[in-house]
């Protein structure tokens, strides 16, 4: 016997669906244009989805972090950092802990020998108080820290000449709660999975801890691949917040032809399964997890090379911009830039699908829209560009600003709208570059009807139970009819059935036809809408819900 008040709780949550069909321009829309310190290419601006409000935030040159109001970049909602010293760098992007609603990045202070680095906790509202600023750490910060799921730690790696080091912070007060050295060679950015399914490398089964991998760097000047290495850190499975016992695992030593270095973090993906990452001699190293034997600790089973960076740069230069990936991983597609100037896309086995020779290197992480229909890229000299994923179909260039776009760029929550900032003048743009249309269908019933501490009988067919809950109708981009089949699925756009009407009352409900979400295409034609966000498992909980009653 069901109570009726909580049955009614349960159906509104089930039936808690939207759908947000996206539209993708032909031409980006300038919306608004702001103004705020300099940022260069070791600066980011990204969206942070904080508690109680959404903002753009980034790190500049001068070590101040701003926050926008996404909405209209021309407003400014918060700065932090004015009260830094001057000659003090901002060599970082921008991490948040959705856990304990924090902004982290790092500075440098000072140059050469006396180069100091240190991470700065902000509170993520408008205010963007401090919360505390890290004791120094020796030499410079090596790219943007990475947060623990839980926000209790921040892991940060720092270099201070041809000596690496990573440090664990503790997340509530910025103290170091544990440190390893590499006296051989300077470390690259870190690259972090949130609990993963297991660790992958020798000895890492069962340990669902978060998984933290870095590698080594050049050192300043350095032409050609010295020391090499790759890492891993993992809290053991029953750590308890004991030191005793941490150590930093040694992934693989490379040395020889094999030997790469990376100066951006790698790109985990698939339950922290696989890996991508951008290396020395332009090239891409990919653990892909086409069997269980691809481990971090062995060699890269997948790897490509791309034209190597023109002098006066060292033919080793690796690649500038992190990977990027589709959110898709069972049909998963690969981004990267090189040392030069192209930008690629790749299957999982390493398969070129489509590439793009630019004017110039694309220095930052690629960003993909929600409906992994579109992957927007920015190269060095101020250009930006939209291209279909699955053809490699230019939807448009974008000149952006003369004075090239250096810092990393960010996408919108829901793929509406494209921030960039200019790399000397300060300015900071945002383009629309989708029209979203979300058609939620949220069941609001504040007032349930009170429940009495003794049940009476229930008959076992019920009344209708009135309700203020108004018809639902979730009405997705029309699809033509797929019938049910055991052949291959076809690259038709992922789109959902539409789900029935729903009764204000709690009378059966026949369930509309259900259209299986498909592969994303390797190749064809891209539709220019997609729909997300009604899934079977909704519909599943529904219908079982409804025929319980």
């Amino acid at each position: 016997i069901f109570n009726i008040s909580m049955m009614k709780l349960i159906v509104c949550f089930a039936l808690f669906a939207g759908a947000i069909a996206q539209k993708q321009l032909t031409e980006p829309v300038e919306l608004a244009k702001g103004f705020g310190p300099k940022l260069t290419s070791a600066n980011e601006c990204k969206i942070i989805d904080a508690s109680p409000v959404s903002m753009l935030v980034c790190t500049s040159e001068e070590g101040i972090l701003t926050a926008y109001d996404p909405a209209s970049v021309t407003s400014q909602l918060g700065r932090f950092g004015e009260q830094f010293p001057s000659g003090l760098l901002g060599e970082t992007g921008v991490a948040f802990s959705e856990a304990s609603n924090t902004i982290m990045y790092g500075t440098t202070l000072g140059e050469g020998d006396s180069r100091q680095c240190r991470i700065h906790a902000v509170s993520a509202t408008t205010e963007l108080d401090g919360k505390w600023s890290s004791v120094i750490l020796d030499g410079g910060c090596s790219g943007t820290p990475v947060i623990s799921s839980d926000g209790a730690y921040v892991f940060v790696t720092h270099n201070f000449n041809t000596t690496g080091f990573f440090t664990i912070l503790n997340g509530d007060d910025g103290t170091i709660f544990w440190e390893h050295e590499d006296s051989t060679q300077p470390l690259s950015p870190p690259g972090i999975y949130h609990n993963p399914i297991f660790g992958n490398y020798g000895g890492g089964a069962g340990n669902t801890n978060d998984i933290v991998v870095f590698a080594n760097k050049p050192f300043d000047g350095e032409s050609g691949v010295g020391n090499a290495g790759m890492y891993g850190f993992q809290f053991p499975i029953a750590f308890t917040g004991s030191k005793d016992g941490l150590s930093v695992i040694t992934l693989r030593e490379l040395d020889g032809d094999a030997a790469w270095q990376a100066i951006t973090p790698p790109t985990i993906t698939d339950g922290g399964r696989r890996m991508y990452w951008g290396v020395s001699r332009s090239q891409i190293r990919g653990w892909p997890w086409l069997d269980d034997r691809d481990t971090f600790d062995r060699s890269a089973p997948e790897s490509l090379g791309f034209a190597r960076a023109d002098r006066p740069l060292p033919k080793s230069q690796p690649i500038y911009a992190k990977v990027a990936t589709t959110k898709d991983v069972d049909n998963e597609i690969i981004f990267t830039g090189s040392a030069k100037n192209l930008f690629t896309a790749l299957d999982r086995n390493f398969n070129v699908l489509w590439q793009v020779e630019l004017d110039s290197p694309v220095l930052h992480e690629a960003q993909v829209s929600p409906d992994d229909s579109v992957v927007y890229f920015v190269e060095e000299v101020g250009i930006a560009y939209a291209y279909k994923i699955a053809d490699g179909t230019k939807l448009w260039e974008k000149p952006v600003d003369q004075a090239g776009i250096a810092a990393g760029y960010t996408l919108s929550l829901d793929g509406s709208t494209l921030y960039l900032a200019a790399h000397s003048s300060g300015i900071l743009y945002s383009y629309q570059v989708a029209e979203v249309e979300s058609t939620p269908a949220p069941v609001q019933d504040p007032t349930l009807a009170p429940v009495s501490p003794t049940l009476a009988p229930v008959s076992p067919t019920l009344a209708p139970v009135a309700s203020n809950v108004p018809p639902v109708l979730v009405t997705p981009a029309p699809v033509a009819p797929v019938a049910p089949t055991t052949a291959p699925i076809s690259s038709a756009p992922n789109s959902p059935a539409p789900i029935a009407p729903v009764a204000p009352t709690l009378a059966p409900v026949t369930a509309a036809p259900v259209t299986l979400k498909p592969a994303v295409a390797l190749a064809g034609p891209s539709s220019g809408a997609s729909v997300a966000g009604v899934t079977l498992f909704t519909l599943a909980i529904t219908v079982a819900l409804f025929t319980m009653l």
